[in-house]
């Protein structure tokens, strides 16, 4: 058997994986990276973008928004404000969460409610373009 790593996905909702997984590519800030087991330990915001889950002939497609991932040789820890199965997502439901979004920065009151409603605006923007 190959070697593997421990993946742990989380979001304040749920824990959404935990499991030894063969591979795990991550919509880093930086641009997108892939995790094999014994990788190098680093750190790395995310943007919303989809993260890859590759379990034998099995490749899992999460829809992540803002957060960090934590990189060991023995695993990765992701952390996300929002993390959703991408199969469970249809593209008129992101259309509506971007609308949605849209409405929201249009009524943002102060500059905290502006910066939360821009943040969902381009995660639901990424989430269109996805689909």
């Amino acid at each position: 058997m190959a070697a593997q790593l421990h993946l742990q996905i989380v979001s304040p909702a749920q824990s959404v994986m935990d499991a030894a997984v063969d591979m795990v590519e991550i919509p880093g800030l930086e641009g997108d990276f892939g995790v094999l087991p014994g990788h190098s330990p680093f750190f790395s915001m995310l943007r919303p973008g989809i993260i890859t889950v590759t379990q034998g002939a099995t490749k899992t497609r999460l829809f992540a928004t803002t957060g960090y991932a934590e990189v060991s040789p023995e695993g990765v820890i992701v952390l996300s404000d929002s993390i959703q199965d991408l199969s469970s997502i249809s593209r008129e439901q992101a259309q509506e969460a971007l609308e949605e979004a849209e409405r929201d920065l249009s009524h943002a009151e102060d500059a905290n409610d502006k910066a939360k409603a821009e943040k969902k605006v381009d995660a639901a923007k990424a989430l269109v373009a996805i689909l």
